[in-house]
């Protein structure tokens, strides 16, 4: 079974992504309301919880990694408002298949009694992390001992973090405000041989940094969850000086330690990668290259990439923070959750057909029937997250956020599974990697935008 530039597998499969979908149906589930004594209103109650992947050592190497740099983790955060309960869950996988979706999911439903739909699992997006199949779904040459060792340390941080999270709920205010970062570029470069992977620093690039901040009543930080356009891919391809490949959280762990530094060990940073499908970090230690003739490479700095790693994390946690101290939580809100399907136009596109190589002044694109996009709109008060399966071009999260009717606006990928790349329609005429790699066809990026900025503006109109 073939893989793409970064090593993830082929698109799932049907069955796959309809797992991952979950119910269609908007669900408000959950203990009766909790009510304050005094007041009579409900009470808005929050939990939070981390706790890192534990590989066991004997079983390096891994999908490829035989060691590991520093810690993958799976974060949650709890909310209910006395009616509504629903839970974010962030693991540092590359993608998350539908089966172990599913099992995370259950894990939630069994330790804090929210159920499957009023969940989203999302994927920070590291390349630097192992990909885990159920088992049985393993690709051939798969180590099926390894990758079951890999599944069992995923399921039991899952069920460590979200204990942690129950145990802790309590009375909770939040607050939002964004800020700005410039650790990313556009990763889409014009080179004599058409359009390939680089860092152009005149591209389209979305700099907002979202933060959702969630306080106990005493002012202390529970939870503090970003959302930024950017791979976590410093390390990506990277080998260490004697030929290894390391496990790493990346960018997005780096910067999420961070924050947690900052707040202490009772704080959960959670990092909801963004609309970055052509964003990388700003630098990488295994950066691509075009040979003469039009032939792709790499140069790699191996270990050295760490450093790069750190540095960039530092910047972008470092503003997380800024952005976090500015804002005074004082919100107790209510809380909505609804999963809606929308219509887009496909495209041929099969590993089989022979993945993107290196740049190309020319590309046919073969129109395929419409297909259904998943898309999840979770309301915490005056805040939205919108959450989609594929990794969207910048332009497309930016121009959601400019056309929602909520004061602040997170736009989410890589959320309840994956589904390859949904660009802009310029891509699809420079032929970029991502257009070449994408199931969608052109305009079902801004034909998704348009339907998702009126879902925003239904559920805004419903609030009130």
């Amino acid at each position: 079974m073939k893989r793409n530039e970064k090593g993830d597998q082929v698109v799932p499969s049907r069955r796959d992504f309809m797992a991952a979908m979950g119910s269609g149906a908007l669900v408000a589930l959950g203990a009766g309301p909790v009510r304050a004594a005094t007041t009579g209103k409900p009470t808005f109650r929050a939990g939070s919880g981390r706790a890192d992947i534990v590989f066991p050592p004997g079983q390096f190497p891994i999908d490829g990694f035989t060691g590991q740099h520093d810690p993958l983790a799976v974060r949650i955060v709890l909310l209910e408002d006395g009616t509504t309960r629903l839970a974010i869950v962030v693991v540092d996988l590359t993608s998350i298949f539908g089966d172990l979706i599913t099992a995370i999911k259950a894990i939630v439903t069994d330790v804090a009694g929210i159920a499957a739909p009023n969940i989203i699992v999302s994927a920070s997006h590291t390349f630097s992390a192992p990909h885990i199949f159920a088992a049985g779904q393993t690709p051939p040459g798969t180590d099926i001992q390894a990758n079951a060792a890999a599944w069992q340390a995923v399921i039991q941080s899952a069920r460590q973090a979200t204990t942690r999270a129950h145990a802790s709920m309590q009375p909770a205010r939040v607050g939002a405000d964004v800020g700005t970062s410039r650790v990313s570029v556009n990763r889409d470069v014009q080179t004599p041989y058409g359009w390939w992977l680089g860092a152009d620093d005149a591209g389209d690039t979305d700099p907002t940094v979202s933060v959702l901040r969630i306080d106990r009543l005493d002012g202390r930080p529970l939870a503090v969850m970003t959302n930024f356009a950017v791979q976590s891919s410093v390390m990506d391809g990277s080998v260490t000086s004697t030929g290894g490949r390391l496990m790493t959280a990346d960018l997005a762990g780096a910067a999420m330690r961070y924050v947690e530094a900052r707040y202490g060990p009772d704080t959960a940073a959670l990092f909801m990668v963004g609309a970055a499908g052509d964003q990388a970090p700003y630098l990488q230690a295994n950066r691509p290259v075009v040979n003469a003739g039009g032939r792709a490479g790499r140069m790699d700095i191996h270990d050295a990439g760490f450093a790069i790693v750190d540095v960039l994390g530092a910047r972008l946690g470092a503003q997380v923070v800024d952005v976090a101290e500015k804002i005074r939580a004082t919100d107790m809100p209510t809380l909505d959750i609804r999963r809606e399907s929308i219509q887009v136009a496909s495209q041929a596109f099969s590993p089989r057909m022979g993945r993107a190589t290196g740049p190309v002044a020319t590309f046919s694109y073969t129109a395929g029937p419409p297909v259904s996009l998943p898309v999840v709109l979770v309301r915490i008060g005056d805040l939205a997250l919108v959450g989609v399966q594929p990794e969207l071009a910048a332009a497309l999260g930016a121009r959601i956020r400019a056309h929602s009717p909520f004061a602040h606006t997170m736009v989410a990928t890589m959320v309840d599974g994956g589904a390859k790349y949904m660009p802009d329609a310029r891509s699809y005429d420079r032929h970029t990697y991502e257009a070449r790699s994408s199931p969608f066809a052109r305009g079902a990026g801004e034909d998704a935008c348009a339907r998702i900025a009126a879902l925003l503006q239904q559920a805004r109109a419903a609030a009130r």
